[in-house]
């Protein structure tokens, strides 16, 4: 590591000292905060993940044991952390008090109108294009960037769509609705490949591709999840049952391992993504339908979200929930979505728009974002977390974040360095196989 301290007055010493930290934790391949906890042996992991995130200067004991543990340099993190002690605190002046109560995004661009509501939005996983469906049973695509139309809307499904879901490698889409089907595309030509995915015999509420990419699940109304193979569209087994009402939500962990599933029976259930049988009982703390799900970025939370008005965070080692309920307006919660980098947690407030919690804490940050078209109806963040789009009663909107330059660059800084680092860990899969290819090839036959 390349040891540099900032001069003394220069700049924003915290900001640095958030950056290195951040760069560390991607070069030793983002361990998870429970991970991170694990090897110091004497922090829990909430501390672990303030410490990384670095809002406000941490302990320099934390710090050290974290800057240890990804194997950094701990005297270059101690100038850092220094200067950053040293730095007089910024003013409270009356401009910094307006900022905070900004929202974390404001409108940029709206994706043209529409005659019916638009149900789902998702953004490509390279972040280059978003899609969007609704009522008139078309997904259609945009440039994220600019904002334009890319091609005409895919056309197939015979009533109005509920949810979308990119492949992880982003050549294929899918998209499932109300005509019981779901149906993949070709993000390449805008082409359907193949015939519906049948098997539901309701509205397919829900679709959440594995994330290596090889299995495509479905949840519907009928109260079942159903698999098919992503590449040939081809039932992987039985339907997965359980749920004693119908369902609403899906995800896959990060690491692939298991699925969660939720509805309006109010529970949680949770299924072994390698045999497909259910991992242990439902979790049953709302009081109320659920109606979306997702995990944080590095695993160690499920947030689960529906008409109790809250949205819950479990804990995926223990699965009892972490800390109190995070409250809406309503009681009318209908999506929900961590930030990329983890730190956010956002739910759509099915009549105030869009509420979000820091992570850590679970304090509201400043103020929900809210289409003037409408009743937000869902959200997705850019892969970045620059920007986040919404579907609303009739329009798919861009809004950018608030937050300073500094901080956006550095995103996107990150995001590169992932991505080179992700096509490293392939190659490297790549070679293996081919190694062990090639040594079975060569052993003589028994």
């Amino acid at each position: 590591m390349i040891r540099q301290t900032p001069a003394p007055g220069s700049g924003n010493a915290l900001a640095i000292l958030r950056s290195r930290l951040r760069e560390l934790h991607l070069h030793a391949g983002e361990p998870s905060f429970r991970a991170l906890a694990k090897q110091t042996r004497a922090m829990s992991h909430t501390t672990a993940h303030t410490v990384i995130r670095c809002r406000t200067l941490p302990q320099w004991g934390n710090l050290e044991l974290v800057v240890e543990a990804l194997g950094g340099d701990v005297e270059t993190f101690h100038a850092l952390w220094l200067a950053a002690r040293k730095a007089p605190a910024e003013p409270p002046a009356a401009a910094s008090v307006r900022h905070e109560e900004e929202p974390l995004y404001r409108p940029v661009t709206e994706l043209g109108r529409h005659t019916l509501p638009m149900r789902d939005v998702v953004f490509h996983p390279d972040g280059h294009a978003l899609a969007g469906a609704g009522d008139d049973g078309t997904v259609r695509l945009w440039d994220a960037k600019t904002g334009r139309p890319l091609g005409d809307p895919l056309t197939g499904h015979t009533a109005g769509l509920r949810a979308l879901a990119f492949h992880p490698d982003g050549h294929l889409l899918a998209s499932a609705g109300d005509d019981t089907t779901v149906r993949l595309w070709d993000t390449g030509n805008g082409r359907a490949l193949g015939g519906p995915l049948v098997g539901h015999t309701n509205a397919v509420m829900a679709v959440a591709f594995h994330p290596d990419g090889h299995a495509l699940a479905g949840a519907g109304v009928d109260r079942s999840v159903r698999l098919w193979d992503a590449k040939t569209g081809r039932p992987l087994g039985d339907p997965l049952t359980g749920h004693t009402a119908g369902l609403w939500a899906l995800a896959f962990h990060p690491d692939g391992h298991l699925l969660a599933s939720a509805g309006y029976d109010k529970t949680v259930r949770l299924w072994d993504a390698r045999t497909w049988r259910p991992m242990g009982g439902p979790l049953t703390h709302h009081p109320a339908g659920i109606r979306a799900l997702a995990f944080h970025p590095d695993g160690h939370l499920l947030a689960s979200a529906g008409y109790d008005g809250t949205v819950r965070l479990w804990d995926t080692r223990t699965w009892r929930t972490e800390g109190r309920p995070l409250t809406a307006k309503t009681a009318r919660v209908v999506a929900v979505a961590f930030h990329p980098d983890g730190h956010l947690v956002a739910a759509v407030d099915r009549d105030e728009g869009v509420q979000m919690w820091e992570v850590s804490t679970g304090r509201l940050v400043r103020g929900p974002v809210v289409d003037p078209g409408g009743p937000v109806r869902a959200i997705a963040f850019h892969p970045e977390g620059i920007l986040l789009a919404s579907a609303g009663d009739t329009s798919v909107r861009l809004w950018k974040s608030t937050e300073p330059e500094t901080e956006q660059v550095l995103r996107q800084r990150i995001a590169g360095l992932r991505a080179r680092l992700k096509a490293v860990e392939r190659e490297r899969d790549d070679l293996a196989a081919l190694v062990e290819r090639l040594t079975t090839a060569a052993r003589p036959a028994p």
